[in-house]
């Protein structure tokens, strides 16, 4: 799981299951990266709570 859509690039190159949850305002309220999934992630969230009832929990 990661906010930052290169994490997860470089998680899928080594084989990882990935979990997208946008963090939109982590940087404040100027911020412009990551603001949503940029690949087809295994799991896309809104927030934790979503992963984990996608995750089944």
């Amino acid at each position: 799981m990661a906010a930052h859509n290169y994490d997860l690039t470089a998680a899928r190159g080594h084989g990882l299951k990935t979990a997208f949850v946008a963090r939109p305002q982590e940087f404040g309220p100027g911020q412009h990266t990551d603001l949503a999934p940029e690949q087809d992630w295994d799991w896309v969230a809104s927030d934790f709570r979503q992963l984990a009832e996608l995750l089944g929990a």
